[in-house]
């Protein structure tokens, strides 16, 4: 028996936390939430916080295992499969490291610029030693056009405020209104991506609520227009998405997020007029070491005063 609090570490590392945590805390290493219990033996009994990703979740099974649960620290901001309902029912504290927006905001624009002037393409033509022989498709102008942002969260708050500076005209929908911006706001996403060059999919949404993104908005977005989505892959139809740019019903698309991750459709492997990274929104060094520090000090803080830093419960 230890005089530590116990933390259980599931299906998720980050050397940084762990070894800052270390010496203050008992940390119980778990691969994997599936028989949680069974994995943590009687320690089970004495776990009060968990440290995870939102990916890997937080369902009432997993609480249940856990008796004498305090806090679930996720790193990152997703609460898709995280049950808050049951999570303040039992009086569990939920936090998450809202320290990453800025980053998203950036991929998505960066995206969008590198599907419309072709970067990517041309860095591929280019080593592929196509320029002495060949010439070069031009591609298409950034600035000036039409931004259509499904989502006006946080993201979507930051991701405007980069595309005004390029001189684009923005519009919005959102089932809840932002009165606070001054962006035209749409009745549908269909709308909105009819009036759109560019369509950018910023929203949040949890696994099995349904499309965001189906094959009546990509129509809607047209030939010339391109589709980037830093949210989730499951908000958007995928195999609609695969046959619109295929078909050459939308003009490309940038695409941080699927929905079978790792797996990527084979279509899309081959596709020039596409642009794919793994997932990689918040990840760069300066918002990884945040994310860290954040998780850290909301447990620090839970164990010393009972105050979480960045609580969603």
């Amino acid at each position: 028996m230890t005089d530590k609090v116990e933390l259980a570490v599931i299906g998720w590392r980050r050397e940084f936390v762990l070894d800052n945590l270390d010496g203050d805390f008992t940390l119980h290493w778990v691969e994997s939430a599936a028989g949680l219990a069974d994995t943590l033996g009687p320690a089970a009994e004495r776990v009060r916080g968990v440290l995870t990703a939102p990916m890997v979740g937080l369902s009432a099974e997993l609480m249940d295992a856990l008796p004498k649960l305090e806090i679930a620290a996720l790193y990152g901001v997703g609460l898709e499969r995280a049950d808050l309902g049951y999570a303040r029912e039992r009086g569990v504290v939920v936090t998450t490291t809202p320290v990453l927006y800025e980053d998203v905001a950036d991929l998505a624009v960066l995206l969008a610029m590198d599907v419309s002037r072709r970067v990517a393409e041309g860095d591929r033509w280019v080593r592929a030693k196509r320029w002495p022989s060949g010439h070069f498709a031009p591609g298409r102008r950034f600035s000036g056009k039409r931004a259509g942002i499904l989502g006006m969260g946080r993201i979507g708050r930051m991701l405007g405020a980069r595309l005004a500076g390029f001189d684009m005209e923005i519009g919005y929908y959102d089932p809840k209104p932002a009165p606070d911006v001054s962006y035209r706001q749409f009745a549908s996403g269909v709308e909105l991506a009819g009036e759109s060059d560019f369509l950018f999919l910023c929203a949040a949404g949890g696994a099995g609520q349904g499309y965001v993104v189906d094959a009546a908005m990509l129509d809607a977005l047209g030939p010339d227009g391109v589709f980037i989505n830093v949210a989730r892959g499951w908000l958007v139809d995928e195999n609609a998405l695969v046959d619109a740019i295929t078909s050459g019903r939308i003009g490309g698309a940038g695409l941080d997020v699927f929905d079978n991750e790792p797996q990527v459709p084979a279509e899309l492997l081959t596709a020039d007029n596409v642009v794919l990274v793994p997932h990689v929104g918040s990840n760069t060094l300066e918002t990884r070491h945040d994310m860290d520090q954040c998780m850290i000090d909301n447990i620090r803080s839970w164990f010393t005063s009972r105050q979480a830093i960045t609580p969603v419960t």
